[in-house]
């Protein structure tokens, strides 16, 4: 509930101006973190703020915070409505309407956490600015603002901001150039639980939740009595569980969320179960896959997988290349405290946007410092962080199938997690039809997979290209006894005519399954009819796999 009041016996406060401004009632709309080189704008940074309330909002002991410094704004009336510009006591000259914010208030171009605080403390907007998905975009060199695209959704992140389309490079002061309604944006989803010490649990949302709905207790449910929920300013995107009982080392557990609001005031759909708990002595932690020469927009990744019985922190292990004298200086795996838990894959990479453009992610990508890795060849240990040696690889290119014309932007899968990282023989290109990598999931190759002589079927005997949704492919399954097996898909009508090749020498995963349309080679329509499908698969060590196979095509 809104309290105004118009007295001077209340510091004589202008009439319009709230002692309690709500969340939102004004927001930080615009943000040029990089100024340089400038387009036609002053070369200072800014934030531009914008209220949102339908009255007068007067400024005076607002703040603004950031990784770079704080700063306590001096008095200044927005009206509703109204925009007004922060920046630097030197470029305060240069902009607009513009408030100072005096001499020690930096913004971080590439990583930043920006607050607006009313004067009792409340956090009243804060934007996360993180420049990994507009990389890449001309403008991202530098002297262009970010601005905010719909006020409607002030916690939407990346999707409701955009880099200026005005000349000048920015609209410092006046409406944004970028203005537009989005669609709504996904609701947040809580992605998973780190652990802060034997007492406290830290869940982790995908966006901004309501901090009034997030701090009730009765909404999370699990096996462990929870005392208090915490909600995290500034960002409110986790919550601090305090547990009423310490856990144990190696402690895991089920966590549910239901009852949640994001920031806006939607209602979010019950979680499913999250697992929690408390890291135990880091081991079987091991290496399981490696990209050395990426293709170009792309960076190196790396992934590990815990492939023991008990939860590891991550923010605990390091990495170290091999080099002729020893091991090269330590890095961390993560930034952040991040459990990986038993069963779990993690994929590492300096861009994981970029990462995930290049290819299909099914799993989880963290954004981190991977060490530059040699696209020829190279070695790389991971530590624990007193130094000891929890597992370490190796990769070449000369062991990439011999069959690739092109192996850059192949990664290297590990066939087996209990067979040494340093073996050369355990690691095998991704295959072809897993997109050349498979971040953050399982393997394409894996050592044990095996199928017996059942290892290819047809998912139907018949099916009916007809776009009605029932049949409308014939689906081809395959299950190779061991990995490193390229796969020939060949099709036939009932005169023995070769009518489609469908697969030609692929580098096939060990699991997998193609589909036929119905179409030819020529890209028409074939007869109804009966039809035979030919599939041949060979290794490297000279096995060979051949299976004929009939299927059915119908039609009106």
């Amino acid at each position: 509930m809104h309290v105004i009041v118009c007295a001077c016996a209340l510091m004589c406060a202008p009439c319009g101006d709230s002692l309690l401004p709500l969340p939102h009632d004004v927001i930080i709309h615009e943000i040029m973190a990089d100024p340089s080189p400038p387009v036609s704008l002053p070369e200072y940074e800014f934030i531009e703020l914008r209220n949102l309330s339908p009255r007068t909002i007067n400024l005076a002991g607002w703040k603004v915070r950031g990784n770079g410094g704080s700063a306590t704004l001096p008095a200044f009336s927005l009206a509703p409505g109204g925009y007004v510009v922060v920046a630097p006591r030197k470029g305060t000259s240069l902009f607009h309407p513009v408030v100072d914010a005096g001499s020690f208030f930096a913004l971080h171009n590439e990583e930043d956490l920006l607050s607006l605080e009313s004067p009792s403390g409340s956090v009243i907007h804060a934007v996360t600015v993180d420049m990994r998905p507009f990389s890449g975009s001309f403008k991202s060199s530098g002297g262009w603002s970010l601005e905010m695209k719909d006020p409607a959704f002030p916690c939407a992140g990346a999707v409701n901001w955009a880099f200026s389309n005005d000349p000048s490079g920015g609209t410092p002061g006046r409406a944004n150039s970028v203005a537009a309604q989005i669609p709504e944006p996904p609701l947040p989803a809580l992605l998973r639980a780190s652990s802060a010490d034997s007492l406290h649990v830290r869940l982790h949302f995908s966006a901004p939740v309501d901090s009034t709905s997030a701090s009730a207790i009765a909404a999370y449910a699990s096996e462990r009595s929870i005392a208090a929920a915490v909600p995290e300013p500034p960002a409110y995107q986790t919550v601090l569980l305090e547990l009423a009982e310490p856990m144990p080392r190696g402690t895991m557990f089920q966590l549910r969320a239901s009852g949640l609001k994001d920031c806006t005031g939607r209602a979010m759909p019950g979680s499913g179960p999250v697992p929690c708990g408390r890291p135990s002595i880091p081991e079987n932690i091991v290496i399981t896959e490696i990209l050395p020469d990426p293709q170009a927009g792309t960076e190196d990744f790396l992934e590990v997988y815990n492939k023991g019985q008990y939860p590891v922190e991550l923010a605990e292990l390091r990495w170290a290349v091999r080099a002729d004298d020893g091991w090269k200086a330590p890095s961390p795996v993560v930034r952040r405290p991040w459990l990986l838990f038993p069963g779990e894959y993690l994929a590492l990479s300096a861009a994981p946007e970029a990462l995930c453009r290049q290819y299909v992610c099914l799993g989880r990508v963290e954004a981190a410092t991977v060490p530059a890795l040699s696209a020829e060849s190279g070695g790389i240990g991971l530590f624990s962080v007193d130094g000891r040696l929890l597992d370490e690889a190796m990769w070449d290119r000369k062991l990439h199938v011999p069959g690739l014309a092109i192996t850059k932007g192949v990664a290297f899968e590990r066939l087996d997690f209990n067979m040494p990282g340093i073996v050369p023989a355990n690691w095998h290109s991704a295959a072809s039809t897993a997109g050349f990598g498979t971040p953050g999931y399982a393997n394409s190759h894996r050592a044990g997979d095996g199928s017996g002589g059942n290892w290819c079927s047809l998912a139907a005997g018949a099916f009916s290209p007809d776009n009605d949704g029932l049949d409308d492919l014939a689906w081809i399954n395959w299950e190779f006894p061991a990995p490193g097996f390229r796969l020939d898909v060949r099709i036939f009508d009932a005169a023995g005519r070769p009518v489609r090749h469908l697969a030609n020498n692929i580098s096939a995963a060990d699991k997998g399954k193609l589909s036929w349309n119905g179409l030819a080679d020529n890209g028409l329509p074939l007869p109804k009819g009966s039809y035979a499908v030919k599939i041949a698969a060979w290794n490297g060590n000279g096995r060979q796999l051949s299976r004929k196979l009939a299927v059915v095509l119908l039609r009106d």
